[in-house]
Parts: structure tokens; sequence; C-alpha cells
């Protein structure tokens, strides 16, 4: 359900002059905003759940996800304190060649590519976002993605996600995907379609069943599920090159001490073909700029052809400072805009794209912060959608 207010020069901003958009260099930010509630059920609905189980006040206490903080733009919160961004003092690599050109080097020699993120840090989606241009003048035309919404193949064209049911759109949608509404990721599924990407989901389909496996099992049920489906995709496209966007250990090409065989594993095995594999979760930390590291000693040889070590991450008005390098400029919420209660989600959309559609950027603000919102060149317009904190049945 939307509601529209037209926003007055007194609500944007007091300096700016009546009937014009508030401007911030080459971005405009245009009246009327909406105000909004998702569809319950939907998984916008799903999201704003787990955020309003973050009380707003102290984020961090008891147990959060932190991967919903990534989701809603906010890693400046939780960087101190997760796994993810902690340095971990890897060694650089021999090889001393900007890690970008070694990709594009190296994926010379394969059709598969598979390169890993943590579901944590939206810089590890604009690594691969770069990727995208260099190699699809490799030969590179498909982009594989774990976090796709997979339909059962007898899904009806209607309940189809869009980059199925409408792969023209020059946008993923919300409904596309769980972790594809966080905005980085909604980028790298622009980028992808405006150079001609073909894309293709290959998620394990969930068996209710396997809940009364063990963890291992359950692992090895989907790694197989997800091996397959690529592996069909191959055999049906012989010669295609294929890059495949992961998280964390499914980029893993070599069985691990305990006996797992993670999905590249599984996938080299069905298809013959080696796969360059690139972690961009082992290393973190160890540099001022982007490099590659040495595989750590405690990694079984082969677990990574190329391990990439990115920079302890930086934060310009809450924002990750990436965004900056990669174009954005900061742009200042207006202050009618902030919540005085609970948590408020900002969403900003190019001009015309309807409220479906993954935005350019998506932030959770609270009461008192000056949090800015990250965009490139272009007019947007915004949406306001507020989340009471709800604490899970259990919270103390």
């Amino acid at each position: 359900m939307v509601h529209r207010r037209a926003l007055t020069l007194a609500l944007v901003l007091a300096a700016t002059p009546a009937h014009t958009a508030p401007k911030s260099g080459a971005v405009t930010l245009l009246p009327p905003y909406e105000t909004a509630t998702p569809k319950a059920g939907s998984l916008a609905d799903i999201r704003l759940k787990s955020l309003a189980r973050i009380d707003p006040a102290h984020p961090l206490a008891g147990d959060p996800n932190l991967q919903t903080f990534s989701l809603f733009g906010r890693e400046d919160l939780i960087a101190a304190s997760s796994d993810d961004y902690r340095p971990t003092h890897c060694a650089p690599a021999k090889d001393t060649t900007d890690p970008l050109t070694a990709i594009i080097q190296a994926a010379r020699k394969t059709s598969i590519v598979i390169i890993n993120e943590s579901h944590e840090r939206s810089e590890h989606r604009g690594f691969t976002t770069a990727l995208l241009a260099p190699l699809h003048a490799e030969g590179y035309t498909t982009l594989a993605l774990e976090a796709l919404a997979h339909p059962e193949p007898d899904t009806p064209k209607q309940y189809l996600p869009s980059f199925q049911r409408d792969p023209g759109l020059p946008y993923l949608e919300d409904e596309d995907g769980f972790y594809l509404g966080e905005a980085a990721f909604g980028r790298l599924g622009r980028t992808a379609k405006r150079l001609g990407y073909a894309l293709v989901p290959y998620e394990a389909h969930y068996d209710p069943a396997t809940a009364k496996l063990s963890q291992k099992e359950r692992i090895g049920i989907r790694e197989e599920g997800q091996a397959n489906t690529l592996a069909a995709w191959v055999a049906a496209h012989p010669g295609a090159k294929l890059l495949v966007h992961v998280g964390y250990h499914h980029a893993i090409e070599v069985p691990t001490a305990d006996g797992l065989r993670w999905m590249a594993t599984r996938l080299k095995a069905k298809t013959g073909i080696d796969p360059l594999t690139i972690s961009q979760t082992t290393c973190h930390g160890g540099g001022s700029t982007t490099r590659l590291a040495a595989l750590p000693a405690d990694e079984p040889p082969g677990t990574f052809d190329l391990v990439v070590d990115h920079p302890t991450a930086r934060f310009v008005r809450g924002r990750p400072a990436w965004r900056i390098a990669a174009g954005d400029t900061p742009v200042s919420i207006p202050a009618q805009l902030r919540p005085t209660t609970g948590w408020r989600v900002i969403e900003a959309r190019p001009d015309g794209e309807p409220p479906a559609s993954v935005p350019m950027d998506r932030v959770a603000i609270r009461p008192g912060e000056d949090i800015a919102l990250m965009l490139p060149p272009g007019r947007y317009r915004l949406r306001v959608l507020d989340v009471a904190y709800t604490p899970a049945p259990d919270a103390d």
C-alpha cells in the first residue's frame, strides 16, 4: 500500500528555491516521496521483519543476524565485530599483478570462473561487478547467481521471477531473490543486464525431508543440487563461458579435511572443467589497496586458485567508502525524512522505475543519525518505510 505526499520547500531543504528538487552534485532527489508498506509475505516484508527484530537503540544486543545490516546498507554497525571484516594478516601473494588483471589472465585458460562473497560485505559484489565488462570481452556471457530465485520447472510464467518472466527489464526486482534486495547486488544485476549477460539460477530446491538429516548431510545434498544444475547448463551450452557468483565455501574446489565436497569441487568433477576459483572471504585487511594474498597455510592446497584481499573497510557518513571510488556521491537525506523513533528505511530509485525494482540505494537509519544515500549521477525518487522494533518472542 502506497501513500504519496508532496514535498514542499519547507519539507525538503530550507535553502532550496521553491519548486526545485534538492540536488547534490549530479544527483537530484525529486518530490514527491512515497511512504509504503510491503505486501505481507513478500521478500521485502521478510527482510523488514528481520530488521524489526534488531533494537535500533542497541543494534548489536543479543544475537542479531549480521547479514541483515548489510541488506539495509548499515555495514558500519558491524564492521568492528564481524569476522568478515576483522583483519586476517594474510601474507601477500608472490604475484603482485593487480587482482582484476590476474583474474582476467587466468580466466582465459578456462570456461568457468567462480568467485565468492561474504553476505555481510557489499564490496565483494562491487568487485564482481567490476569484473563483468572485462570478462564479457573475453567471451563470458552468462552469469549464474546463487542468490537468484530458482523456481520449479513447471512454474506458470506469471509467477516466475522478473529475470525469467521479463528478461528485458534493465533492473532486477526485489522478489528475484532474498539477498538481491541489497543495493550493490541490485547494481550487479543492472550491470550484467546492460552488458547482455544471461542470468542463470542454480540454488538447490529445498526438500523438507532433509530437516532430519545432519548438517553435513544437508550441505552435501545442497551442493550436489547446485552442481547438477550448473553441470546441466554447461552440457547444454558447449563452449560457452560461465561466471558463477557464490557465497563463502561454495567456491572451494578441493575436498576439505572433514570430507565435505562443496559445489565447485563437484562441478569440476561433473564437467571435467578446471574452474578458476576466487575467494574474497579468506583474507581481508592486508593492505591499503585490494591485492592478491597467499592462501593461508592451514587451507588445503588448491582450495582456491586466487585469493583477493580487500583493505580494511572504511565508511563515509555511515556508508562504505568503496562506493565513492565506484562512482557514487554521498547525498544527504532531507532532515524532515529522518525518523524520530525506530528504524526508517529510505529507498532511492531512478525516476520512472516502479517500486518493485531493487533500488539504487536502500539504507536503514535511526533517530539522530545523519546517514548518507550513496548514488551515481541521476534523478531519483525516494520511498520511505517505517519499521517498528519488534523483538523476537524469546528475546529478553
